[in-house]
């Protein structure tokens, strides 16, 4: 599956490297925002993680690029190896991308979700990663 990321994403390309630069730019915004705002931003990304279904929902979107191009491309470098926490990953990207909490912030609000909490969120993720997974093959086929 990377092979196919690498065709998807071309650093050649000037749309595709404004892009990537637009969504870091993004993620260094949100990490360099005031303190309030952090974690107001935590407060809110904590009671969204809470909610399995419209995690799901935003990650979905987060896949499709309904972010951007370089969110998507963001989130597919995430799908596209196996074998690094892709639950984690995505969930750090939405939180920055939907609800504008830095990631070592989103991490702290994480930890403090009870065990059925998490696994309700994993669950539903498995289903988005599972869809996204089969939609990737299928770009690959066809």
């Amino acid at each position: 599956m990377a092979a196919k990321l690498r065709d998807l994403y071309n650093p050649n390309d000037e749309y595709h490297a404004r892009s990537r630069r637009e969504a870091l730019q993004h993620e260094h915004d949100v990490n360099n925002a005031s303190l309030s705002d952090r974690q107001e931003a935590r407060k809110e990304f904590g009671e969204a993680l809470k909610d399995p279904a419209l995690i799901a929902e935003r990650i979905g979107w987060l896949i499709d690029g309904h972010y951007g191009f370089g969110e998507m491309l963001t989130a597919k470098s995430i799908m596209a190896h196996p074998r690094i926490n892709r639950r984690a990953g995505l969930i750090q990207l939405i939180g920055v991308y939907e609800w504008h909490c830095p990631i070592d912030f989103g991490i702290q609000v994480w930890k403090k979700l009870t065990a059925s909490q998490k696994q309700a969120l994993n669950a539903a993720l498995d289903i988005v990663i599972g869809e996204a997974e089969k939609e990737m093959l299928e770009e690959q086929a066809g």
